[in-house]
């Protein structure tokens, strides 16, 4: 009988939890941890990446995206991370869940397609600097950004240019 009530408060506990969070609740929120303090640990761990401790970064940033997953800061320094530390397929999805919360950063799509081109997946890459151009040219303070996602397209057209030349011979 005890086991069965546990159970039933757990389960009506889940169903509470998952209400909550589908409504646009978040962990921080739940925990109550105030903007203030998750401002300071973004603070925090955006200097640690600064100063390259990217493991210590990491674990604020993923904290940060736990108690948070909407704020898409927090997937860009995650992605950044992650893609300094070398975990190009994490820094991927880091970047693509971003993107999915702030379509018009251009950001997103620049960083991944620099993973994709270490991955050497050549369309991805060029699909992600082409959408990051598109973006950041639409944006004066993106200037620099769409002129480096132009300049990725081109080498992208000469590496793909050479391969097709040396194929031929």
């Amino acid at each position: 009988m005890e086991y069965q009530e546990t159970s039933t408060t757990s389960d009506q506990y889940a169903q509470e939890l998952e209400s909550f969070l589908h409504d646009g609740g978040t962990l921080a929120m739940l925990k109550d941890i105030s903007s203030d303090t998750l401002e300071q640990l973004y603070s925090l761990a955006f200097n640690q990446y600064q100063s390259g401790k990217w493991q210590d970064a990491h674990k604020i940033f993923q904290a940060l995206c736990m108690l948070d997953h909407y704020d898409s800061r927090f997937f860009l320094g995650l992605g950044a991370c992650r893609q300094a530390m070398g975990q190009l397929e994490q820094a991927i999805q880091s970047y693509s869940y971003g993107a999915m919360l702030d379509i018009n950063e251009p950001r997103f799509p620049f960083h991944a397609a620099e993973c994709l081109l270490q991955l050497g997946e050549l369309d991805g890459a060029e699909s992600g600097f082409y959408s990051a151009q598109q973006l950041a040219a639409a944006s004066p303070e993106q200037a620099a950004l769409a002129a480096s996602s132009s300049a990725m397209l081109e080498a992208i057209t000469i590496k793909r240019t050479q391969e097709n030349g040396s194929d031929s011979k």
